[in-house]
Parts: C-alpha cells; sequence; structure tokens
C-alpha cells in the first residue's frame, strides 16, 4: 500500500533543502567564533574592572577638587572640621581603591601613588592654614568689638562735652548784658569776661576735635573689618595713629575729672589696638588673615595640580588598557570577515538550490493550483454563483477547492437570507418612524417642564434677594433707637459719676456700638451678596484685639465650666496694617461659636506668625474646642448663609446660621482662607490664615476718649424735627451741652408751621418722619423765605450712597447717620457755620466688642440712664402703648400697608429699649410681613399683640416695683 505524501511534508523537504546548507555552514562558522568570543570575554574582564578602578579614582579626586575650596572659603571652626573630615573621608577611601587597585593588577599605578600622597599632604596643609585664619577672624572680629565699643562710648562723652562746653561758653556771653555802660569797674569786668570766652572757646575747639576724630577712628575701624588689600594697610595705619595721637591729647584737655578719668580707660582700650606695629593690634590681625588667604590659594593651586596629576596618570593607565583592547578587537575582526566569506559562499549556492525548487516544484505542483483556486473565489465574491468548482487530487489544495465549493453554496443560502433580511429592515424602518414621532411628542412635553423650571428658579432667586433686602432694611431699622441708646450713654457719662459708674458707662457705650457694629455686619452681608464688599485697611494690635475677645468671652465661658485660653507666640508683631474690623469679626464670630458648642472642657484661641515676604507676616489663628464637634456631611453646608449642621442644633442652641458664612466671606475679602478640621464628640479646629503688613507700631491710635463738650464760638437755637421722644432728648442734651438752645416737634408739618413764626440757625431733620417725610420738608424749607439760608442737617439710619445722595439733592447742607454721636454732630455744625455744604458723617465702627450675658428686663436701659430716668422712661413707655396698640388695629384692619409698617416699626423700636422679648419679635414679624405684602401673616401676628402687651406690662411694673424696693440697683457688665 503506498503511503500519501502530503502537501505540507513536501513543503518541509524543500525547506530543508534550502536552509540545510547555510546552517551547515553557520555551524562550522560557530566554531572558529567561539575561540574569538573566549578571547574577548577575557579581554573584557581584565579591562572593565580596569576602567571601573579609573572611573572610582576620577570621582574621588573630583570630590576632593570641589570640597577643597569650600573648605578654604568657610569661616566657622565647626564647619572646618565637617570638611577636613570629609576631605579625609575621600582621600582615604582613594588610598583604599590604590591598594586594592595595585593588588590585583600586580603593582601597577606608581605615578597614582605619588599622586595621592601629594594630595594627601596638601589637604593636611590647607586644614592648617585655614584654621589658623578662622582663629585670626575671630581675634580681630572681638578687637573690632572692643575698639568700635570704646569708640562708640567716648564719642557719646565727646558729644556731652562739646555741649557743656557750649552751654559754659553761651552762660559767659550772656553775663555781657548785665553791665550798663559808664559804671564803676565795667572795663576790668568785660576785659575778664572776654578772657573767659576766649578759654571757653578754645575748649570747645577741642572738644569738637575730640568728637570729629573719634568718629573718624570709628569709621577706620570699620574700614578694617571689609579690607581685602594689604596695599591699604599702611594708610590705615597711619591714619588710625594720627587720629589716635590726636584724641589722646584731647582726652588729656577734659577739665571734668570723673569724665577725663573715664576716658582714659576708654583710650586704654583703643590704642593698643590701634597700633599698627605689633601683631596683637586690628592691623597686624588683618595683615597675617591676608597673608594666609594668600598662602590659602597657593595650596588650592597645588591640589589642582596634584588632581592634574592623577588626572593624567588615571588617563595614561586607560589609554594602555584602550590600545590592548583595540589589538584584540583588530584580530576579532579579521577572523569574523574570514567567517563572513564562508558564509557568503555557502548562501550563494543555497540561493541557487532554492531557485530550481521554486522553479520545478513549487511553481508547477502549487502556485498554477492556487491561482486557480484564486480565480474562481473572485468570481464567487463578485456574485456568480452559478460556476461549480470540481477537486483535483488528494492534497492540501483539493481540500481547499472542497472548501471552496462549500462556500458557494453557503452564498446561495445566504444570498436567500439578505432577501429576507431586507424586508424585516423595511418593517423595523416603519416601527423606527412611529417611534421617532413619539419621542418627539415627549420631547415637547420635557421642554415645557424645563421652562416651568427656569421660572421656579428666578422666583427662588427674586426670594433670595428679598431676604437680603430684608435684612438691610432690618439692620437700618434698628439704628433709630439705637441713637437714643448711645446718646444717653454719652450723657450719662458727664453726670459726674464715679470711677467705677464711669467704667460701666463705658463698658455699655462700648456694647452698644459694637452692637451697632453687628448691625453693619448684617447689612454689609446683604451688600456682599448684592454688589459685594471691600477692604478697610488700619493699623492695629493682634494682639490687643485677640486679648479683648478673650477679655469679653471669658466670663461666658467661666459660666459655663469651661477654660479659655489665649495662645499668643513671642514674635508676635507689634503693629499690622490690615481690616481689623473684620479680622475682629471673623474671630469673635469664631470663639464665641466654640464657646456655644463646647459643654467641658476648653477653648483656645491660638495665633502663631510667619514672614511671608520683605514687611510682610501671615497670621496663622486657630480656634479650638472640645465640643460636640461636626460632622462630615455638613462641614461645608454650614459656611453658606442661613446653614447649621442640623435642626436638632438650630433648636437647641438657636441662632440664624449666619455667623460662619460672614467669616468665610470677611476672609475671602482680607486675602485670607478659613478652613476646618472636625471629629463628631471629639471637638472642632477652625483655622484662619491671611497675609498683613508690617507696621510701625508707634502709629497705633489710643482709645477714643469720652467726649467732653465744648462751648461755640456762639450760641445757636435749633429746631429739631424727630418723632422718637427719646432720640429728641438726646439731641436737645447734646445741643445744650455745646451752650446752645433747642426746641423740639414730633412731625414735618410742625417744623414748617413753626419756622413760620419763630428765628433758629438751623434744622435737624430726621428724615424718615410720620406724615411728610424729612425729604420732603427739606424741599418745601428751601421755597420759605427764611429758608434760603437756613442749615438744614439730614438724620437718619439709612446710609446707602444712592439714600443720602438723595437727602443732599433735596437740599440737606449736611448728612448725619444714626445712631448720632456728639462728635459727628460738633463736626457738622462746624461745618454748616463755616457755610461749607454736602458733608456726608457716617457712623464710625466701634473699636470694642459686645459683653456677654443677658439681664433682666430694664437691665440694659438702666445701666444708659440711671435709676430715675429708667422709671421716668418706663412710665412714659406704659403711657403711649395702648394708644400706639389702637393706631396699629386700625391700620391692620382698614389693611394700610405703609402705617402698619411705620406704627410696627415705631413701636419695635421703643421695646427695644427694654428686654421684651416677646413683644419685640411679635412687632418684628408684624413689620417684617407687611413689607412682604402679606397681610394674612400680619392679621395672625396681630391676634398675639394683646396677650404680648399684657406680658410687657407686667413684666414692667414688676420690674419697677422691684426697682423701687432696693436702695441702689446694681447691673454686671463683662469688661
Amino acid at each position: 500500500m503506498r503511503t500519501r505524501i502530503g502537501l505540507g511534508a513536501r513543503l518541509l523537504a524543500a525547506f530543508l533543502v534550502i536552509a540545510g546548507l547555510p546552517a551547515l555552514a553557520g555551524f562550522f562558522g560557530w566554531f572558529e567564533l567561539r575561540d574569538v568570543t573566549r578571547a574577548q570575554q577575557q579581554l573584557y574582564e581584565k579591562s572593565i574592572p580596569v576602567l571601573t578602578d579609573m572611573r572610582r579614582f576620577t570621582e574621588e579626586s573630583s570630590s576632593i577638587v570641589t570640597v577643597a575650596p569650600e573648605m578654604a572659603a568657610v569661616d566657622d571652626e565647626a564647619e572646618r572640621r565637617d570638611r577636613a573630615a570629609y576631605l579625609s573621608e575621600r582621600v582615604a577611601a582613594l588610598s583604599d581603591h590604590l591598594v586594592q587597585f595595585q593588588r590585583e593588577h600586580g603593582g601597577t599605578g606608581d605615578d597614582l601613588t605619588g599622586a595621592v600622597a601629594q594630595m594627601k599632604e596638601g589637604i593636611a596643609e590647607l586644614d592648617r592654614l585655614v584654621k589658623q585664619r578662622i582663629s585670626l577672624v575671630q581675634a580681630r572680629d572681638e578687637g573690632l568689638d572692643k575698639a568700635l565699643g570704646a569708640t562708640s562710648e567716648l564719642l557719646s562723652m565727646a558729644d556731652t562735652l562739646v555741649a557743656n562746653a557750649e552751654m559754659g561758653t553761651a552762660a559767659v556771653i550772656s553775663n555781657l548784658y548785665e553791665y550798663e555802660p559808664g559804671s564803676p569797674g565795667t572795663s576790668s569786668r568785660l576785659t575778664t569776661l572776654d578772657k573767659l570766652i576766649e578759654v571757653d572757646l578754645f575748649q570747645l575747639g577741642l572738644m569738637f576735635e575730640l568728637r570729629s576724630r573719634t568718629a573718624e577712628m570709628g569709621l577706620l575701624f570699620n574700614r578694617i573689618a571689609t579690607l581685602r588689600n594689604e596695599a591699604e594697610l599702611p594708610l590705615i595705619r597711619a591714619n588710625l595713629e594720627d587720629r589716635a595721637e590726636i584724641v589722646a591729647r584731647r582726652v588729656a584737655a577734659i577739665r571734668d575729672p570723673g569724665r577725663a578719668a573715664q576716658a582714659q580707660v576708654l583710650l586704654a582700650i583703643i590704642l593698643p589696638l590701634s597700633d599698627g606695629s605689633g601683631s596683637g593690634g586690628l592691623l597686624g590681625l588683618t595683615e597675617g588673615i591676608l597673608k594666609l588667604e594668600r598662602e590659602i590659594d597657593s595650596q588650592q593651586a597645588a591640589l589642582r595640580v596634584s588632581a592634574a596629576r592623577l588626572h593624567d596618570a588615571v588617563t595614561a593607565l586607560a589609554e594602555r588598557v584602550q590600545a590592548d583592547a583595540l589589538l584584540a578587537g583588530t584580530t576579532s575582526m579579521e577572523v569574523i570577515r574570514a567567517t563572513r566569506l564562508r558564509s557568503a559562499g555557502a548562501a550563494g549556492l543555497a540561493l541557487l538550490l532554492s531557485l530550481g525548487v521554486l522553479w520545478f516544484y513549487v511553481r508547477g505542483n502549487i502556485s498554477r493550483r492556487l491561482d486557480n483556486l484564486s480565480d474562481m473565489m473572485t468570481r464567487l465574491a463578485a456574485g456568480q454563483l452559478d460556476m461549480r468548482v470540481a477537486p483535483r487530487g488528494n492534497d492540501e489544495i483539493a481540500g481547499m477547492e472542497r472548501a471552496v465549493e462549500v462556500f458557494r453554496r453557503q452564498a446561495i443560502a445566504n444570498r436567500n437570507l439578505e432577501e429576507a433580511r431586507r424586508r424585516n429592515e423595511e418593517e423595523l424602518y416603519r416601527h423606527r418612524t412611529a417611534l421617532e414621532e413619539l419621542v418627539a411628542e415627549k420631547t415637547e412635553q420635557l421642554r415645557g417642564e424645563v421652562e416651568a423650571h427656569t421660572v421656579a428658579r428666578q422666583k427662588a432667586e427674586a426670594a433670595d434677594r428679598a431676604k437680603s433686602e430684608f435684612l438691610a432694611m432690618m439692620s437700618h431699622e434698628i439704628r433709630t433707637p439705637m441713637n437714643g441708646v448711645l446718646g444717653m450713654l454719652r450723657n450719662l457719662s458727664m453726670d459726674g459719676l464715679s470711677e467705677a459708674q464711669l467704667e460701666q458707662v463705658r463698658a455699655a457705650r462700648a456694647s452698644g456700638e459694637s452692637l451697632l457694629t453687628i448691625l453693619n455686619d448684617i447689612l454689609n452681608y446683604s451688600k456682599a451678596e448684592l454688589s459685594g464688599t471691600h477692604e478697610e485697611r488700619v493699623i492695629f494690635s493682634v494682639a490687643e484685639v485677640m486679648q479683648v475677645i478673650v477679655t469679653l468671652l471669658e466670663p461666658g465661658a467661666r459660666e459655663k465650666g469651661i477654660v479659655l485660653w489665649l495662645d499668643l507666640p513671642a514674635d508676635v508683631p507689634a503693629a499690622v496694617n490690615g481690616d481689623m474690623v473684620k479680622l475682629r469679626q471673623i474671630l469673635f464670630n469664631l470663639v464665641s461659636n466654640a464657646v456655644k458648642f463646647t459643654e467641658e472642657g476648653e477653648v483656645v484661641l491660638r495665633l502663631r506668625c510667619r514672614l511671608a515676604g520683605p514687611g510682610r507676616v501671615t497670621l496663622i489663628i486657630e480656634v479650638s474646642d472640645t465640643g460636640k464637634g461636626i460632622s462630615a456631611h455638613a462641614r461645608q453646608r454650614i459656611f453658606e448663609a442661613f446653614e447649621q449642621e442640623d435642626g436638632l442644633t438650630a433648636r437647641r442652641y438657636g441662632g440664624t446660621g449666619l455667623g460662619l458664612a460672614i467669616c468665610r466671606k470677611f476672609a475671602e475679602v482680607i486675602g485670607g482662607a478659613l478652613s476646618l478640621e472636625s471629629t463628631p464628640n471629639v471637638g472642632s479646629v477652625f483655622t484662619l490664615s491671611a497675609d498683613f503688613d508690617l507696621a510701625d507700631a508707634a502709629t497705633l491710635t489710643d482709645r477714643v476718649p469720652d467726649w467732653t463738650p465744648v462751648k461755640g464760638a456762639r450760641a445757636l437755637h435749633a429746631l429739631i424735627v424727630e418723632d422718637h421722644k427719646v432720640n429728641q432728648l438726646v439731641a436737645r442734651s447734646y445741643l445744650e451741652r455745646m451752650g446752645h438752645t433747642a426746641v423740639c416737634v414730633g412731625s414735618a408739618e410742625e417744623a414748617l408751621e413753626m419756622l413760620g413764626s419763630e428765628r433758629f440757625d438751623l434744622v435737624l431733620m430726621d428724615v424718615n418722619l410720620p406724615g411728610l417725610s424729612g425729604t420732603e420738608a427739606t424741599r418745601r424749607i428751601r421755597d420759605m423765605p427764611v429758608g434760603g439760608t437756613l442749615p438744614v442737617i439730614g438724620i437718619s439710619a439709612h446710609v446707602e450712597d444712592d439714600q443720602v445722595e438723595e437727602q443732599l439733592n433735596a437740599g440737606m447742607d449736611c448728612f448725619v447717620a444714626k445712631p448720632v454721636s456728639p462728635e459727628r454732630l460738633v463736626a457738622a455744625l462746624d461745618q454748616v457755620v463755616d457755610g461749607q455744604r454736602r458733608g456726608v458723617f457716617l457712623s464710625p465702627r466701634s473699636l470694642s466688642w459686645p459683653a456677654a450675658g443677658d439681664g433682666d428686663v430694664l437691665s440694659a436701659v438702666l445701666s444708659d440712664l440711671g435709676s430715675e430716668q429708667t422709671v421716668e422712661a418706663v412710665r412714659l413707655y406704659l403711657a403711649g402703648l395702648e394708644d400706639e396698640a389702637s393706631c396699629l388695629t386700625e391700620a391692620v384692619a382698614e389693611r394700610a400697608v405703609g402705617s402698619v409698617v411705620k406704627v410696627a416699626h415705631r413701636m419695635k423700636g421703643a421695646a427695644g429699649n427694654f428686654c421684651l422679648p416677646g413683644l419685640t419679635a411679635c412687632l418684628k414679624e408684624i413689620e417684617g410681613a407687611a413689607h412682604m405684602g402679606d397681610m394674612d401673616r400680619v392679621s395672625e401676628a396681630v391676634e398675639q399683640l394683646p396677650a404680648e402687651i399684657g406680658k410687657a406690662r407686667s413684666a414692667l411694673r414688676r420690674a419697677i416695683i422691684d426697682l423701687d424696693s432696693v436702695p441702689q440697683s446694681r447691673v454686671a457688665v463683662n469688661t
């Protein structure tokens, strides 16, 4: 039975014939190249370690040459020892490498040994010279310090002696004017005085020369410290000896024995040091230093020569190794060239055999059959499926032909399937069209929903703006009762109180002014949301600001049983230039929050400082506590406005959620960053980092003193137009203390009527009045015959730029912000009396902080007015409370929004003088709802008003009874 040989076996046989001859030639060539490879391997094993040792020698010598100049330049003994130890280690390592190299390579490298030894000696000599130079420099610097110190003291003494001589001369000369011409003995006395003047003038000249020569010696001593050229030594030596000789003679001429002895002591210090002939003098030490510098430079040059010698020896050895390698490489190349020639001959013979096999066997039995098969497959690809493929033979190509026939049959089946698929696609297209129509319909519905969302977003933004405007309005409206509080405090401080009472009044006034600052901050926050805020830079003491915060909040912390610490570093700057108000507000909010949320443990206010560049410092202020901590999901949200950690926190601790929002916004304004780290049930750390400019502590301003009334140049008769009784009392009191007289009216209509019947020198006009406004009243005054030149000063708590501009354009000469302070009122009066116009006097921010703690119903007003005026104020308030409530009820019944806002605002301001939180909150709710036009909310709040009025009336009456029953009231104020 004949065995069938496949196509693969035949092709394998052909390829074996084609590749066999080159493989055989390569096998014989391998034996030849093996000897060459072994020789090259031996060369590598010998030359590479030598080259490695050469590289080590080069690296060690390079490090020595690099570090040697550094050691030559050191001026510190410890640094010299470090450099010397390092160089010694490098030289020792170089010697060890050299010994190992000679042991491995048979004692070669004598030149290397000599170069290493020379380098070792040079480093030891360089170390000795540097050590000697450091010793001389230290001795010279100590001598210079002594000489300059003695020279400075002698110069100061010379200044004193010059001054004494000038005074003596002046005294003698002044005696010349006591003699009258022609009197007996005048000529002899004048002669005597003339001789005394000559002596004093001579002494004055000697002391002048002592001072100038001493100063010149100090300058020469300073030049010695910077001397680098020996050529200048003789000139300096001559100048020093000349000045020293003159100074010695002038010291001997000092007539004061005590100063003469002291000068001799100083001279005993200066003269040896200025001696140019001895080696212990400053010039001798300097000369020795310069000489050592030259020797050090020479020794460095010698080290470089040693390094060059070492490099030359290493280079020569490397060249010898390279020559050996080159010779071995040439021999190897000749062997390789012969092998390549034999391989090329074998390759040519193999090529001829390969061509014969390809032409006679591969082409005849494989290529032509494959070409026919390819042509058949091309027709099948073109869609000609009718021609049947007939296999020939039994080899692999025949198998491929059978496979192509199978493919042809499958193509016919696929064509039938394609027809069915096309019909299915047409059906799918119809379904897709219907789906697109459905999607378009749903898209239109979604577009309507998006527009609805846009409208909702616009409403939310409008509500947010309304919130900010409401905050601004509330902060403005509270200024009116604040005017009365601060005014009565100023007046009370002038009523002959004791020092303790005055201190309490100052603390209460600082608290009121700080409350005004907080109201300004609320206004600033709403303004910042609408139009941004800006930095207000002043010079202040950071330590003082932090100390005041701790002082004010420490009583509240102590009441809770926790400890409030202040951690100030030793390098705290005395004064910085930046926005003190915003920094103070940030720290006060953070510390007060820490005290509020900490039940036990401690609160730490810590300051760290670091330089941020020339003239600038970075303040890193941390407020840490051991309180309840803040959860991770609330750490970013709590910095948003009106946000707290959760509802439970808001109900338990209270607050509006504005404190941290203001802190974050103010931190951005001053160019700082506020961050938080907190762990629940462990505590929190707030960190503020900001840069400030360093400032001169001498420019710090002291606390503003209490106002002292000064009588004006002439007494003025003023008309006060103010609807609030307390504010009338404050303004009239200010004017009367200045020596003026005043008449008060409660409306603009009364003021216009009174101006027609009585002469006034000026008008204080409140802008917000019932009925006719102060703005419109001013316009009418300007139209009156007496109003053309009559000064009108506007008063209002609304201090926006456009609002102030409106009042001035209406005809007001000046504008004073509420609460009115006597200083700003005096400034406004001075301006209008001098004929100046359009002055604006806004309320400055307070430099103090609000006190912590709550009081009873009358605590605040009692500290402001005293017991008698407090009782009178309560009775006056209770007498008008029912009428005010009736007016408010009628306005609500008539749904007169404007009247509701005015009456509620007036009642709230009056109630704010006392601690009546229920009534104040009810009136605040009525006013806020009326501002927003929500009369339903107003009606609901008004229903609660009678009950709150009853509670307030009972509380005030009980407080008056308690006040009458004690001989002296006590009000606690945290200072």
